[in-house]
């Protein structure tokens, strides 16, 4: 806090002095401002635009499990699900167990101090088969200023306040049935003005599109889709003056209307392997959205239109991309983070490879960057700080002693780590 008052202070000297004497240097201007309106918010899967940036802070680039660390704090049981942080306060889920018996936890933590502020169980559903690496609290949660969304791999969604009143719980095997899916349901919720996007997707089918009420849960309106697995999470793209929710799943990437919920397009052939299973979410920059049609396929390119017409076609990439962590689009450059710790940097209006450099390590979570800087963890608590380029430079290796498949959240001037079992807020020394 001490930090943003000093910022704001030398922001109010800067335009008093421009008036007594002359015009402050626009640049100078515009550095402090961008400093001084450093959100802490990074409410859902990715931070604010799905994104995974936030330029205009002053993150930490070294640390370990002392250094640089302003709180750190032990979790109940463990999870993969990311952090999210709304003002003061940051939401995460883990997944209990004592004597056989599942708790799945919701949890709320002090922003500035660490402290827990409370958590709760809603009650357990339908158990569900997870890969080992994982777990049923898996899903990353959504907050606006309103509630707090939280799910979990088992389909189970709630809504909280913020202080932690239960507002709603809707179980979808309660309502579909146990399609028995072999890894769990590991998309994350995407809040609309309408309502908590949800979609149900997996290799049995039915398969729906659905957006619940969000004072109540109950199904605002469904959406029939076809057969296929998908836990990529759907992407809430502005654009043209209209606003679409780009769908991954069966291989292809559908757009739907987001007032309307009229499907728009279709990217894709629709026929693959893996069932159409797709776990790489889209991200979008610069007009373009990059992407892919399911896991271990090549990287796609397209460019969206307006008056809801078919994108374009822009560059696929000649190798596949990643299978888990989700692409970064960043000052013109496209980074894939593949799952056996290689990263690869791709031109993003042309898809030509700048290079291909090999950091260590197996990777699930996805990269984030921030002024210049890219950071990417792999499972064994290593996070690589490389400096965005055309060529690689790796600027710092950190450790934090315990596996890292969760990304991070970017919360003002820290960096917010969920390790398996650990919260980390990680900040320059003040």
């Amino acid at each position: 806090m001490r930090s943003r008052w000093i910022q704001a202070l030398c922001l109010s000297v800067i335009l008093v002095r421009g008036a007594l004497t002359a015009e402050p240097d626009a640049k100078t201007v515009q550095k402090v401002k961008s400093q001084s309106s450093a959100t802490t918010d990074w409410p859902r899967w990715r931070g604010p635009k799905a994104d995974g940036i936030a330029d205009g802070r002053n993150l930490a680039i070294q640390w370990s499990q002392t250094k640089n660390v302003r709180w750190s704090v032990k979790l109940p049981g463990w999870g993969t699900s990311s952090p999210v942080v709304h003002k003061s306060r940051v939401y995460v889920t883990s997944e209990t167990e004592k004597d056989g018996k599942k708790s799945l936890l919701t949890l709320c933590f002090d922003r500035e101090t660490g402290k827990e502020l409370w958590r709760d169980d809603f009650g357990f559903g339908v158990d569900q088969k997870t890969y080992d690496k994982s777990n049923l609290a898996v899903n990353t949660p959504a907050v606006t200023d309103d509630a707090v969304y939280v799910a979990f791999g088992n389909s189970d969604i709630a809504g909280y306040t913020h202080d932690g009143t239960l507002l709603w719980v809707h179980r979808y095997m309660q309502s579909f049935g146990d399609p028995k899916m072999s890894w769990g349901y590991g998309l994350s919720p995407l809040v609309l003005d309408d309502a908590v996007l949800f979609p149900w997707d997996h290799h049995t089918g039915p398969c729906f599109l659905i957006g619940l009420n969000k004072q109540t849960g109950k199904v605002a309106w469904k959406k029939a889709r076809p057969i296929g697995t998908a836990h990529a999470t759907p992407l809430l793209v502005t654009h043209h003056d209209q606003t679409d929710i780009l769908v991954p799943g069966k291989h292809k990437l559908t757009a739907f209307d987001a007032k309307t919920h009229a499907e728009l397009w279709q990217y894709g052939e629709g026929e693959g392997p893996y069932n159409g299973e797709i776990i790489v979410s889209p991200v979008y920059g610069d007009g373009i959205v990059f992407l892919q049609l399911w896991r271990q396929s090549r990287v796609h390119a397209i460019r969206l239109t307006g008056n809801g017409a078919p994108p374009t076609a822009v560059w696929v990439s000649e190798k596949p991309g990643p299978v888990e962590p989700s692409l970064l689009y960043y000052r013109g450059l496209l980074y894939a983070l593949m799952d056996n710790g290689v990263l690869v940097c791709l031109d993003g209006k042309t898809g030509k490879e700048h290079y291909r450099h090999r950091l260590g390590g197996d990777c699930n979570s996805s990269p984030v960057a921030s002024d210049g800087h890219i950071y990417m963890s792999n499972n064994d608590g290593k996070t690589f700080v490389v400096r965005a380029g055309t060529t690689f430079e790796l600027l710092a290796q950190n450790e934090l002693g315990e596996r890292i498949t969760a990304s991070p959240a970017i919360s003002g001037d820290e960096l917010i780590y969920r390790t398996d079992s650990h919260l980390y807020c990680i900040g320059q020394s003040r």
